[in-house]
């Protein structure tokens, strides 16, 4: 039974994307932490006073709720500009941009 073309070695495998045991287990464990208020409250205070470390909760929300998909964020329906005046140091000629 040669292998086709195209075909993996066991097409009806574990589907894309799937949690194993221990993904699982450790989504619940982040979860529980991040969720409960006590352990909330701690890092907030922590994170204030600076003894926490910011990548602490941006981990732990990882952990719990996987990361962050942009493609689920809007766009902002107009555009954002943003004008910068920077003045020329002293000596510098301004070149005019249009030819």
């Amino acid at each position: 039974m040669p292998f086709e073309p195209g075909q993996s070695g066991n097409p009806l495998g574990r589907p894309k994307g799937s949690c194993n045991k221990t993904r699982r287990a450790v989504r619940e464990w982040a979860t529980g932490i991040v969720e409960d208020p006590q352990v909330q409250a701690r890092l907030l205070a922590d994170a204030r006073t600076g003894k926490l470390h910011p990548s602490v909760f941006t981990v732990l929300m990882t952990y719990a709720y996987g990361r962050p998909n942009l493609r689920d964020v809007p766009e902002p329906e107009t555009p954002i500009t943003i004008e910068l005046n920077i003045p020329k140091p002293p000596g510098v000629m301004r070149r005019d941009s249009t030819g």
